[in-house]
């Protein structure tokens, strides 16, 4: 019985844990170390956090990079067609 509710309460600790960190990832600090030239499982080291998660931040900076790139051409179409 003692076994069985140690077990259960590690679990539901685990759980709790790796849920909240997931949620507190700051993409932007990642970012920062990845542009200085530090590798994805140093980052993640560095910052406690999964190599995913770091996967996940690179990701998402590339694509906002591509949205605003796309975004600057239509701007500058736009400042074209109205000269």
């Amino acid at each position: 019985m003692r076994h069985g509710s140690l077990f259960l309460g590690v679990a539901m600790l685990l759980a709790t844990a790796s849920v909240s960190r997931a949620d507190g990832v700051n993409c932007k600090q990642v970012n920062k170390y990845l542009q200085t030239g530090r590798s994805v499982s140093d980052v993640a080291e560095t910052m406690v956090i999964g190599e995913d998660d770091v996967k996940k931040c690179q990701e998402e900076a590339a694509a906002q990079k591509a949205a605003g790139a796309a975004g600057g051409e239509q701007k500058a179409d736009g400042q074209k067609d109205a000269k």
